[in-house]
């Protein structure tokens, strides 16, 4: 098996248009699903912190 860190100082190498859009359509849809995510779900933290605000009042 080769040593990977031998390739780091190495010119980087050309990507296929095809493959780099697929990438960069992959990230966007994990983006937008981690937005949605966070939309759509609960923040215990935050609803635990106003029960006990209020019920210190």
């Amino acid at each position: 098996m080769d040593n990977p860190f031998k390739y780091i100082d190495k010119p980087l190498k050309d990507v296929p248009e095809e493959l780099k859009s697929k990438v960069m359509t992959d990230v966007a849809i994990a983006k937008l699903l981690m937005e949605l995510t966070r939309l759509f779900s609960i923040d215990m933290a935050k609803v635990i912190e106003r029960t006990i605000k209020k019920r210190k009042k």
